[in-house]
């Protein structure tokens, strides 16, 4: 029998149950892709992440595998943001010798070798930011009557009234997403998904997901807010802290010149999981102007909330017949 200890902890928040959970593995050699996503099943979030040994170790310190209960990801945000936060508590990043500061390190991910930068106070990690992979804004897309039907909401709900306007698009750093303005928050709160519709929808525009998003945050400190919902291929319905998500929109909101950038870059506050009652606070920091995005950073907290082990018994495992 195989031991292997876990970390569950609370993502892009600073206080226990909110945020996104995220399950880590901190040492997880000797576990095999089929039991890796047999585990994320068993854990049953978002994301469970197994933290291997780099490819090569002169490139990496770690390397990063990121399972839903569904399927693997090549890239994630909340993930890296609290397995980061949780391997410095750690020791596996040492703070800089003056205990405050940052310390950049890289990463190796399904999607390619990344930036991480854990930033410390009085010796203690106290937040993450990644560099997300290379961003793609896609053109608007004329789906408003298809999104309508997806997120179960009027037509006059879908779209945004600004000027600029932010449109439906797919945007990405690593993963697809399909990017929906909604007008109101009292319309994004009444979204209810449709998740028969969604896979035609995202077949046909190329998204993985939808992440509808509202300017309208009267009260709250945020940019925007916003939801994300997925099919049942990725094993999660909605999802209370998208990194992945969050920094194709940060991308978008810069390209259409809805968020500006100060001294080269725009840095905002995205809301999510508040109508899961998991309120999650994403940083944004994207470098670049209106039409020509460059470098997109999301960044975060994390709080351990508890540990435990997960015993591999030798044998039969649950999706063998006997």
């Amino acid at each position: 029998m195989s031991v292997y200890s876990f970390v569950q902890c609370d993502v892009f928040t600073d206080r226990v149950f909110a945020g996104n959970p995220l399950a880590v593995f901190p040492d997880s050699a000797g576990i095999d892709e089929v039991t890796m996503q047999q585990i994320a099943r068993e854990m049953n979030l978002s994301e469970t992440v197994f933290v291997l040994p780099p490819g090569d170790p002169a490139k990496a310190l770690r390397r990063l595998r990121i399972f839903t209960p569904g399927t693997e990801l090549p890239m994630a945000g909340h993930p890296v943001v609290g397995t980061w936060l949780m391997l410095a508590r750690m020791g596996v990043v040492a703070p800089p010798a003056s205990g405050n500061g940052a310390v950049t390190i890289q990463q190796e991910l399904k999607l390619g070798i990344l930036p991480v930068t854990i930033e410390f106070a009085d010796g203690q990690p106290v937040k993450v930011v990644m560099t997300q992979g290379t961003p793609n804004v896609g053109v608007p897309l004329d789906e408003i009557a298809a999104c309508a039907e997806v997120l179960r909401l009027s037509p006059n709900d879908i779209g945004d009234a600004g000027n600029p306007a932010l449109p439906i698009v797919v945007a990405s750093t690593g993963v697809d997403y399909l990017i929906v303005p909604v007008r109101t928050r009292e319309a994004l709160r009444r979204i209810r998904p449709n998740t028969a519709a969604m896979p035609d929808l995202f077949n046909r525009v190329g998204a993985h997901a939808v992440y509808p998003v509202t300017k309208d945050v009267k009260g709250s400190d945020a940019f925007v807010s916003a939801r994300m919902f997925a099919d049942e291929s990725l094993g999660v319905s909605e999802d209370p802290a998208t990194g992945s998500a969050a920094g194709p929109l940060a991308a978008t909101l810069v390209h259409y010149g809805i968020a500006q950038a100060v001294n080269g870059i725009a840095r905002f506050v995205i809301e999510q999981g508040v109508d899961m009652g998991r309120p999650s606070r994403i940083e944004a920091a994207v470098e670049g102007t209106a039409g020509a995005v460059t470098v997109v950073r999301i960044g975060g907290s994390a709080v351990p909330v508890l540990e435990g082990n997960i015993n591999l018994v030798q044998g039969k495992r649950g999706d063998e017949r006997a």
